[in-house]
């Protein structure tokens, strides 16, 4: 009976270990089931998270490559621009530096024109000048001479008292086709004198080249009776 009894006993106490061990059991698959779900959580969220940070890095990414390739595309465009701009400067300065070298060269052309035509019509002149002389007669050219001065004389000093000659000039040269008289020595002589209100002395040279006539210079005042001077105003005013 007494082993009866303690088989009944070991029988208790063993199927309360195996209960109290089923019992420890199943709180730690519970306990290790509930920690592998929140770690499944935990590792969903930050994969999650990680995809989302991806994500956020990708449209990041897309959106840099975008604005750089925008940013290119402006710069890309100024460039151009800025090359178009100076491209239309440098031809701009080329076409005027071109016309200023064309202007320059027809500005060089027209004076050397000027000075050509103006040489041969000085070249003409003394040329007719010089047939002129050859050709009149020496009794014709002095009575041309004397009919000049005479002109002169009468008329050529109007409105020489109203120039302002240094009073320190008193010498008045004087070219002559032919040597003056006395008589025409003396009356240039006062009427210098009145025109100026001083005495002036004269100098005197002859140059047949004139053909007729005279040229009285003093200072800086011209006056100019000569047949060759007609000649020259004749030609330009041709």
């Amino acid at each position: 009976m007494l082993i009866v009894l303690f088989i009944f006993i070991q029988l208790i106490i063993f199927i309360a270990l195996i209960l109290m061990f089923r019992k420890i059991m199943t709180k730690n698959v519970v306990e290790a089931t509930t920690h592998l779900d929140q770690m499944s959580r935990e590792y969903a969220e930050k994969e999650r998270q990680i995809n989302k940070t991806l994500q956020e890095a990708k449209e990041k990414a897309q959106d840099t490559v975008l604005r750089a390739q925008d940013e290119a595309e402006k710069r890309k465009a100024q460039i151009i621009k800025d090359a178009e701009e100076e491209r239309d400067t440098m031809l701009k300065t080329a076409r005027s530096q071109s016309e200023e070298v064309i202007a320059h060269a027809d500005k060089s052309r027209q004076l050397l024109l000027e000075e050509i035509e103006e040489r041969i019509a000085k070249a003409a002149i003394v040329k007719a000048c010089e047939l002129i002389e050859s050709s009149l007669s020496e009794e014709f050219k002095k009575e041309v001479h004397k009919r000049w001065v005479q002109d002169l004389i009468d008329s050529g000093f109007k409105g020489t008292g109203n120039l302002k000659i240094p009073q320190d000039i008193k010498e008045a040269k004087i070219i002559s086709a032919f040597p003056l008289t006395d008589e025409q020595r003396k009356h240039i002589a006062k009427k210098l004198k009145d025109a100026l209100d001083r005495e002036i002395k004269l100098k005197e040279e002859s140059d047949p080249k004139i053909v007729a006539g005279l040229i009285i210079s003093v200072g800086s005042l011209v006056l100019d009776g000569s047949l060759k001077n007609k000649i020259q105003e004749k030609a330009k005013g041709a």
